[in-house]
Order: structure tokens, then sequence, then C-alpha cells
């Protein structure tokens, strides 16, 4: 959808020649700097296609193609068709937004930016593991009886975890950063092998007694290493942060009834 938006933009607006000709039609130039702009939009694909000169010169021909058919849909007034109108000031709001956030990401991801959150976020990319029980609990006051249980006597947790916990399953297993809720996670990680967390854990499901059982892959994971991955997710963060950022300053109204029974094609 993107690409065929592009070759579009190009057929409607590219009489000025603002970089070197790469191909002309009648008075109409298709300049490096559009092509180019054309092979972005491809993703991946473009890159093959920009390495491969018989690709490159298909995909000329492709956009040359373009050209002449929207040149004909001009001319008989095409794009004033309202549909087509409505469709475009759509297209182009997307294409607006992937520019301009593209470049705000570029803009804050210097790598000093990167790496400076790195090391106040290493804990994002710990292969570290816990393997831990629970007890899950419905209220605050019976976690409390079954924590109070369970210091008198730690090697009867599974024992104490039948009698109180809502959960049959009391053997997590080995878990990583991310997987279970942002509460339980933060204790378990915090608790030694062997040990029970000393206060109960509320989470949407409830209330848990932790004991961490086991533990493995806790070495420190060097920046270098994993550099690719942390400036992914550092630049996912940034486009998380920038749109929440805007959400919270803008008044969006939903009408969820409208959206589920809508009939779309």
């Amino acid at each position: 959808m993107r690409l065929s938006i592009v070759f579009l933009i190009i057929a409607l607006g590219s009489n000025v020649v603002e970089a070197s000709e790469l191909a002309k039609i009648d008075d109409v130039v298709i300049t490096t700097d559009s092509f180019a702009s054309a092979l972005k939009a491809l993703g991946p694909q473009g890159e093959m296609v920009a390495a491969n000169p018989e690709l490159r010169k298909r995909f000329l021909d492709h956009v040359i193609n373009s050209q002449l058919v929207a040149r004909k849909a001009k001319a008989e007034g095409f794009d004033k068709d309202p549909a087509f109108q409505a469709r475009l000031a759509d297209v182009t709001a997307q294409l607006l937004a992937g520019e301009y956030m593209d470049r705000l990401v570029e803009k804050k991801s210097s790598e000093k930016e990167i790496k400076a959150w790195f090391e106040q976020n290493q804990i994002l990319f710990s292969t570290k593991e816990i393997r831990a029980m629970h007890i899950l609990c419905e209220d605050e006051s019976t976690a409390l009886k079954a924590l109070e249980e369970v210091k008198k006597s730690p090697k009867d947790f599974e024992k104490i975890a039948k009698k109180y916990s809502k959960d049959k399953t009391i053997d997590l297993g080995f878990f990583g950063h991310g997987r279970m809720a942002a509460e339980f996670e933060n204790a378990a990680f915090a608790t030694p092998k062997n040990n029970v967390y000393d206060k109960p854990v509320k989470t949407t499901f409830g209330w848990h007694i932790i004991k961490v059982t086991d533990i493995k892959g806790d070495k420190p994971v060097k920046y270098d290493a994993i550099k690719v991955e942390v400036t992914k997710k550092y630049r996912q963060k940034v486009q998380e942060d920038f749109i929440h950022e805007i959400r919270e300053k803008s008044k969006i109204a939903i009408n969820e009834q409208h959206l589920k029974e809508i009939k779309l094609p």
C-alpha cells in the first residue's frame, strides 16, 4: 500500500528537478531522490533491488508505468474524486507520521543515549532466570496466614500451598524478565535461592507467597555483545514514550459499541 502511494506522489508532484535526472517522461522528471524513496518504501526488498542492476531497471520501468497511469488518471480528473481524496488523505497521514517518527527516533538515538539507557536498564537484557513456587490467595489476610505457616516450616511450602492456594500450579518453573506480572517478577528476582519473599505480593490475580527454588544464567551482559538488540528496544521505547506523551495531551473518544457493530468490507 505504501509503495503504490509513493509512486503516486512522485507522479503528481515531481515536475521540478531537485536532484540528478534518472529518467524523463515528456516534461516529468524521475530524480535519483524520488527513485531512492520508492526503493526505501519496499523495506528489505528494496535493498535487494538496489543491489541488482537488472532489478533496478525493472523497478524503474514499474515507476515509469505508474507515472503514465497516474498522469492519465489526473488528466481525467480522477484525482478530484471524493473517494480518492479521502484515501489519499488517510495514506498521506500515514506516510507523514511514519517519516516524522523515523526522524524523531533517529534524532534521539545517539550512541551515547542508547548506551546510557542500557546501563540503567541492564535487567531487561539479563539472561538470568528464576524458578519459583507460589501460593495464590484471594485476599491479604489469607496470604498472611499462609506466610506465617511457611515461615514456621519452610520445607512444607508445597503442603501449605495445597491448603491455601487457589492456583493448583504451585511450581511455576523457570522464567525470565517480562514473563510475569511486574510486581511478582520484582519480588521473585529480589529473592535469594531457597528463600521466601518476606511479604505477600499483590497482582491482578490475587495475593502471592513466593519461594525461589533455583536461579540460572546470572551472568553480566556486555553492551557490545547485544548492541543491535539494545538499539532496537531503545528505539521502540522512544516511539512508545512519544506516542504516550501526545495521546496524554489529546482528547480521544472512541465509540466502542459502534466499533464492535460496524460492518466492514
